[in-house]
């Protein structure tokens, strides 16, 4: 439950618009939304990798770190959609280019996928940003090892550049790229 619960908020956090959020969502606040009866605060501390989570994604959105513009903007490609396999990838951007593009990978089975080709918009690395899979939001989660990816130049999904990954049941990875240095 935990991981679709996950799942479903980096789907919110990651599309375009301004993401709804419901009072307590970030530590699994149970029940109906009531003006009248108060949050569970104590969840919090029960749920503190959860919370973490929510923090990482919103500062993804919020671009804090400086290599996620795209999920400001209002682009969006959803390029990669395969039903038999139950697996998602969208890009997301605000200019385009490095530092600046998204890429979002969304395992929707309770499979894991390891090799899984998806296209990328440009070559080079393409640092893993947040794994919602990771140990650290959760006790429960697997701990998958996805990371950073090489693209290379091959079409894939009416892209030029592809990559294949790994991702763990019901997991939202989100990729960037850094932006070069300037002189």
């Amino acid at each position: 439950a935990q991981k679709r619960s996950t799942l479903a908020a980096g789907l919110v956090c990651t599309a375009p618009g301004i993401p709804m959020l419901f009072p307590g969502q970030e530590f699994l606040e149970g029940g109906w939304v009531q003006d009248t009866v108060p949050l569970d605060w104590e969840l919090r501390d029960d749920f503190h990798g959860i919370v973490r989570l929510y923090r990482d994604l919103v500062h993804l959105r919020l671009n804090r770190q400086g290599h996620s513009q795209g999920l400001c903007g209002r682009g969006i490609n959803v390029y990669h959609l395969n039903d038999e396999q139950n697996m998602l990838a969208f890009q997301r951007w605000d200019q385009n280019g490095p530092g600046d593009d998204v890429v979002v990978v969304v395992n929707l089975s309770a499979d894991k996928k390891d090799g899984y080709k998806i296209g990328f918009p440009a070559a080079g690395t393409w640092k893993l940003r947040l794994n919602s899979a990771w140990k650290g939001y959760s006790a429960s989660f697997s701990d998958y090892p996805s990371g950073d990816i090489e693209a290379t130049p091959e079409d894939y999904d009416g892209l030029d550049h592809s990559a294949a990954i790994g991702i763990a049941p019901y997991t939202l990875l989100i990729y960037s790229q850094d932006r070069p240095a300037t002189p």
